[in-house]
């Protein structure tokens, strides 16, 4: 195989007088606050994250209702008061995770290391062929930021990302990010991040989300069929290797566990696999699963919407995007 040593690369974006815009003011404001608390003792960040994690659950009423609807279908034996109290600590981890990003993107190596409890299985990379790919696949935590840049001391990762809408907080994002990935393209770049892998990339990708019917096949999901994106499926069919990946908080200290998936045996073992490995992940530690996204949003032929009171925001949504097409 022709290996391309060039790729990838990392590109710090370009500072712009659009970024000085009076409208970003408070952004600037908010992330510089957020940039202080990386001198903190850790133990006075999650005091913070707490406070505001009980602010947001009072301020987001519809994310809120998202993740209750969420945990009532993936955990139907507990009851609502079980179902409110995971909720609650949920938004507890989302407001510490906002300010983990400061620890993730502007922390030094030792700070990082310093947060590294234990690293399970991380010998499957060490073994393999300095030229072969890998796509590792990991969960929307809460603390995601950080669970990219503890995974990137042990391994040299790329990867991909979503571009933010508000553009400081891209800019951000991107050149904290180049510190620590070896490159990072966009979520409509499925075609480089395939290059990548087969140039010998480690390769992190998030699949537990909703990403559409188009590219997703229905697998079952704690007991409900899921779109779930083939991605995975179709590059383990090439003989990609799939590792899964987990990042824990243990106290004030986290653990890194990774995973080898089968070889394709079928249509969907590789998904189903993927999806139980989801599955014991979050159960580990449920309040730190992204839970506010729509996890449901497509449905099999016939099945009525989970999320009903959200159709007229997707069609809303859906005409602004053809009308920009």
């Amino acid at each position: 195989m022709n290996i391309d040593k060039s790729t990838p690369r990392n590109q710090d974006p370009n500072f712009k007088l659009l970024l000085l815009h009076p409208k970003y003011l408070p952004t600037w404001m908010g992330m510089g606050f957020i940039y202080l608390c990386k001198f903190l003792p850790y133990k006075v960040v999650i005091f913070l994250g707490t406070l505001l994690g009980h602010l947001l659950h009072g301020v987001s009423p519809h994310r809120k209702q998202i993740a209750k609807v969420n945990m009532q279908l993936c955990f139907p034996k507990k009851n609502e008061e079980e179902i409110d109290d995971l909720v609650k600590g949920h938004f507890k981890n989302m407001g510490i995770g906002i300010f983990e990003i400061a620890i993730a993107w502007w922390s030094s190596t030792r700070a990082i290391d310093n947060l590294k409890l234990s690293s399970k299985n991380v010998h499957i990379f060490k073994e393999l062929d300095e030229n072969q790919g890998v796509l590792i696949l990991i969960k929307h935590s809460t603390h995601v930021e950080l669970d990219i840049r503890l995974m990137a001391q042990e391994i040299e990762l790329g990867g991909m990302y979503k571009p933010q809408s508000n553009e400081v907080m891209n800019y951000l994002m991107i050149r904290a990010r180049n510190r620590y990935v070896t490159g990072a393209i966009h979520n409509h770049q499925a075609k480089e991040a395939i290059k990548w892998i087969n140039n010998g990339q480690k390769f992190l990708y998030a699949a537990d989300q909703d990403y559409g019917e188009k590219n997703s096949q229905f697998i079952t999901f704690f007991g409900i069929e899921a779109a779930t994106v083939t991605f995975p499926e179709r590059l383990s069919k090439s003989g990609v290797k799939i590792v899964m990946a987990n990042v824990s908080r243990n106290k004030e200290r986290f653990d890194l566990e990774f995973h080898e998936i089968s070889d394709f045996k079928e249509e969907g073992s590789v998904l189903k696999e993927v999806n139980e490995f989801y599955e014991k992940f979050i159960l580990h530690s449920p309040e730190n699963f992204l839970w506010t996204h729509r996890r449901f949003k497509s449905r099999p032929l016939g099945e009525e919407s989970i999320y009903s009171e959200w159709k007229s925001r997707d069609k809303r949504r859906n005409k602004k995007r053809q009308s920009r097409e």
